[in-house]
């Protein structure tokens, strides 16, 4: 009879333990998923309804220099998103160097003072992904004979 007393206080006292990691792993995705959220550039804007595929994304940042790479998915035709950063991106300082469609490809190049940034709209079947990198402008260099 003691025994079959012991069994729920055992059950109990394990199962509140469960409960409280599974909160806490809870928490610390939560966490996470709301640091890869603010992970954007500054002057660059994301395509409205785009969401951030944060396992192909990464931004790194040291001092003066913002390198990264963000990889967005969502829906929309690629006329539509490569207007809308023909639009907004000189407005925020940038230059264009080159833009280029290909059939249900674009690539688009712009620059400012000091970085370069490369965006690239792939539209697939059922989604459309964007690609937006940036990097410090490199220095021109010519070859010393």
């Amino acid at each position: 009879m003691k025994k079959l007393l012991f069994l729920p206080l055992i059950l109990l006292l394990t199962g509140g333990c469960a409960v409280n990691s599974i909160s806490e792993k809870e928490t610390v995705t939560t966490n996470l998923q709301q640091t890869e959220k603010n992970k954007t550039f500054d002057d660059v804007a994301i395509y409205p309804g785009f969401k951030a595929d944060p396992a192909k994304s990464f931004i790194y940042e040291s001092g003066d220099i913002k390198v990264g790479r963000l990889v967005l998915r969502g829906r929309a035709p690629i006329t539509e998103v490569v207007n809308f950063y023909k639009n907004t991106l000189p407005k925020g300082g940038w230059e264009p160097v080159s833009i280029s469609i290909y059939g249900k490809e674009a690539n688009l190049t712009y620059m400012n003072q000091t970085r370069v940034l490369q965006i690239q709209v792939i539209e697939g079947f059922s989604e459309t992904t964007l690609i937006i990198q940036i990097g410090p402008k490199g220095e021109l260099t010519t070859p010393t004979e």
